[in-house]
């Protein structure tokens, strides 16, 4: 089997309900599914370049909790941001948001691939192969069909649910990723029973005002 056949089928079947692919499906509702195509792709291209150029991988530089740590705050930073635009008129409708969104959804999916399960499938594969082109082409091929597959199911399921029910469930995913990157990356001395509910009561409140659209009018 060729290098890029390879590749592409075992990143493809890596991502598969992975949580990226999740955050894929999440912005469907808000940007449409041919502006959520085309901000992942450049985002799993630059993601896999690095994966492949830097060898020894980003988790190798930065620690993976650092990774982490990054990554949930980049979800729960979109988890307010879609409560934020489910609530606003102008978002009732899926691709309505005002502005251009490729940043935001760049930015969200290329966060949550740092450290992710692909990065090092595709880190040990490069290694493994010799051939970091065709790990690279591989690789990429692969993550943009499992993103194109959950863009396909979410516009099917958007057809059926009302876009703001699916806003309000995709900032509840976002709160979930975000809160168990937490979990698995803070010291253990944090995890204590009073910051564990300042955290919540923070994090309900901050979205009870943007819901009651007393924040980001």
């Amino acid at each position: 089997m060729s290098v890029l056949l390879l590749t592409s089928i075992t990143v493809f079947l890596a991502e598969m309900g992975d949580k990226t692919q999740l955050v894929a499906m999440a912005f469907v509702a808000q940007f449409g599914a041919a502006k959520v195509l085309g901000a992942i792709s450049v985002a799993i291209v630059a993601n896999t370049a690095l994966a492949v150029l830097l060898g020894e991988g980003l988790s190798r530089i930065v620690p993976f909790s650092t990774l982490q740590i990054i990554a949930a705050i980049g979800f729960l930073g979109f988890g307010l941001w879609s409560l934020r635009c489910g609530e606003a008129e102008d978002c009732d409708v899926p691709g309505e948001c005002k502005g251009n969104p490729f940043w935001t959804i760049f930015l969200a999916f290329f966060v949550a691939e740092l450290g992710d399960k692909t990065q090092l499938v595709t880190l040990g594969l490069t290694a493994q192969q010799g051939n970091p082109w065709m790990v690279f082409l591989g690789a990429s091929l692969g993550l943009v069909s499992a993103g194109a597959l959950g863009i396909f199911l979410s516009s099917f399921i958007y057809r059926f649910i009302p876009p703001r029910a699916v806003q309000l469930g995709a900032a509840g995913l976002f709160f979930v990723f975000g809160t168990a990157s937490l979990y698995s990356s803070v010291p253990a001395a944090l995890m204590t029973p009073p910051i564990i509910a300042l955290y919540f009561a923070s994090l309900g409140s901050i979205s009870y005002l943007i819901l009651k659209k007393k924040v980001w009018n």
